[in-house]
């Protein structure tokens, strides 16, 4: 229905996360910089309040973030398996 979506920031195209929090390496605490930006959103635009789950990386991709319109808040940590 296009009320959700799983993504990943990925400037130099390698198919993995970027190191958005400049650590050195690529884990869920980036996905959780998406998901203090999504904060950031839903504090301005209270209508655009959703879901925000942040993965660790899985079999196949790296670390990434779940962002829907459910129309309440909720947050979680999952494993991508």
């Amino acid at each position: 229905y296009g009320d959700a979506s799983d993504i990943f920031i990925d400037t130099n195209h390698d198919g993995q996360m970027d190191d958005l929090n400049h650590d050195g390496k690529v884990s869920i605490l980036d996905s959780k910089v998406v998901e203090a930006a999504v904060d950031r959103v839903e504090s301005a635009h209270p209508e655009l309040i959703g879901g925000a789950g942040v993965y660790t990386a899985a079999p196949g991709h790296g670390p990434f973030i779940h962002i829907d319109v459910r129309g309440y808040r909720a947050r979680w940590v999952g494993t991508g398996e």
